[in-house]
């Protein structure tokens, strides 16, 4: 079913623009059904959820030990309950987009022009949710640590609800006796899948707030979209038969593992980082989140003035992370370096 985003036209709608400000209605929610690439990258990455508040509270809590063996039989059983941990709020942001169709445009009838004005909101729009959950993902992969990202000229915090950024070395335990964890690293991804098996063995054996090992499958590469060399060589592990790089005549254990994305909104000037991240823990644990508090409104009306119809585009969204443990970096500037 199609969506319907433009908000009743306000002001004063009359003759003179009725009927090419209805197809301009019927445009939008055209355009606005069709999903780009911007749109996937953030339901593949992100766990999308709607929203009615100002904003949401995220975080963490413990897990039950294991079950205790009795040594005679009628023994009571050990009580045993779940620890809150560190929690953040991720508070909703405003964005907004205007757009004018003049008069005389309208008068001389240039439907392309006022199309192309119409779904570059919408392509704004969807690369706008999408360069801001981008951002917060990829801002540590540069030489310095960052708890925060500029996006739009305004500051948006990257940090997981521990405290620590989203991929960070000391990721803390909530229990006493929990060893700090990292889940970054500077070792580059190589020539072959070496890197790639040895960093997803160490994201399987994170432990959680109560140092249970827990035992995710790691499954989906995350690639910035100027790193060609990089994505070829992620496309032909994840397909070949043989080891890639390797003149044995090795089986490919790799084959059928792995999803690439190739994020549209992450360009690097150095390096070559990755994202390795296990779907099924981001699902479980919710880690990366998206709240929706308004998806795209569109309303319009006339100028009083100008007689040009005005085209006002709103959203509310917000981004962030509650766990980290489903998720590591690779080939970063900064991080632990695995020998």
């Amino acid at each position: 079913m199609a969506n319907n985003i433009v908000s009743k036209n306000g002001g004063r709608i009359d003759d003179t623009w009725n009927v090419n400000a209805q197809m301009m209605e019927a445009y939008i929610n055209e355009v606005y059904d069709k999903e780009l690439p911007w749109d996937q990258y953030v339901k593949d990455v992100f766990n999308v959820r709607k929203s009615n508040r100002f904003g949401e509270k995220v975080g963490i809590v413990t897990e039950f030990s294991d079950f205790v063996p009795m040594s005679v039989d009628g023994a009571n059983a050990p009580k045993d309950d779940i620890q809150s941990g560190p929690t953040m709020t991720l508070e909703h942001t405003t964005f907004k987009k205007q757009f004018r169709i003049t008069r005389e445009a309208n008068e001389d009838g240039e439907i392309d022009f006022m199309k192309a004005k119409a779904a570059n909101m919408i392509k704004s729009y969807k690369r706008t949710r999408a360069g801001l959950a981008s951002a917060l993902l990829g801002a540590n992969a540069g030489a310095s640590v960052k708890t925060s990202v500029t996006f739009g000229g305004l500051s948006f915090s990257c940090k997981s609800a521990d405290g620590k950024p989203i991929f960070a070395t000391d990721h803390p335990g909530i229990l006493t006796g929990v060893s700090a964890q990292s889940n970054i690293f500077t070792n580059a991804f190589g020539n072959d899948s070496t890197m790639l098996a040895r960093l997803a063995n160490i994201g399987a054996n994170f432990q959680n707030g109560s140092g249970n090992y827990m035992g995710y499958t790691y499954d989906t590469i995350i690639v910035p979209a100027n790193c060609g060399r990089l994505i070829d060589l992620v496309k032909k592990i994840i397909v070949s038969e043989q080891v890639v790089g390797s003149n044995y005549n090795d089986k490919n254990i790799e084959k059928g593992n792995w999803k690439l994305i190739v994020d549209p909104s992450w360009h690097v000037t150095t390096g070559e980082p990755y994202i390795l991240m296990s779907s099924e823990a981001n699902q479980e644990l919710i880690g990366n989140k998206f709240y929706d508090r308004i998806t795209l409104d569109v309303t319009a009306h006339v100028d009083q003035d100008t007689d040009d119809m005005i085209w006002n585009g709103y959203a509310r969204f917000s981004a962030g992370f509650a766990s980290w443990q489903h998720i590591l970096m690779g080939g970063a500037g900064h991080g632990t370096t695995l020998t």
